[in-house]
């Protein structure tokens, strides 16, 4: 099946989700720079009306490939572990880290701000090639929400903004799957 999908300025490549895993292991066993997605259900990006969707980005040919779930993609916390560190969705590590860093951060203080209210929000973190960076060539996290998209860029990979972030999400994607 080679089948292409384009939503809005993007044209995804569709694959099937027992697939995902098996791409992202080829491209980290030939070095092929990649990054990961996943598409709430209403995001911006994806074209999969009531689904979530994951987006796997080969950053070397920007060939975007993308599957189609019924619920979260559980695989995705299989590639936020490779792509930033297995401590990434730690809330220990995250109360650890450098406070400064993610002092500084507008977004973070928003995102805070957002989920204290129960406002439902997901974000992208992106790399600097990828398709759905606002700031193309900076490492960016963009944040959608029912009160709007937001997004903030930074010269290196913003590991400790990231971190919050998705301790704040998944704590939160756990909370709403088991009040059904």
């Amino acid at each position: 099946m080679n089948q292409t999908l384009t939503h809005g300025d993007i044209t995804y490549h569709v694959i099937a989700l027992e697939h995902c895993l098996p791409l992202v292991e080829g491209f980290i066993a030939v070095g092929t720079k990649w990054h990961s997605h996943v598409l709430s259900p209403g995001c911006a990006f994806n074209p999969y009306d009531g689904l979530y969707a994951i987006v796997i980005e080969d950053d070397g040919t920007h060939v975007a490939y993308i599957a189609p779930s019924e619920g979260f993609p559980e695989v995705d916390k299989v590639f936020v572990r490779m792509l930033h560190g297995d401590d990434i969705l730690d809330e220990a590590a995250a109360r650890a880290a450098d406070p400064a860093e993610a002092a500084g951060s507008a977004l973070l203080a928003r995102v805070r701000e957002i989920d204290a209210q129960g406002v439902h929000w997901h974000h992208h973190m992106n790399f600097p090639a990828c398709a759905l960076n606002p700031h193309r060539g900076r490492w960016a996290i963009t944040v959608e929400s029912a009160t709007g998209t937001f997004s903030e860029s930074y010269e290196h990979e913003p590991k400790a903004v990231l971190r919050e972030i998705e301790v704040l999400y998944f704590r939160n994607l756990a909370a709403r799957t088991a009040a059904g």
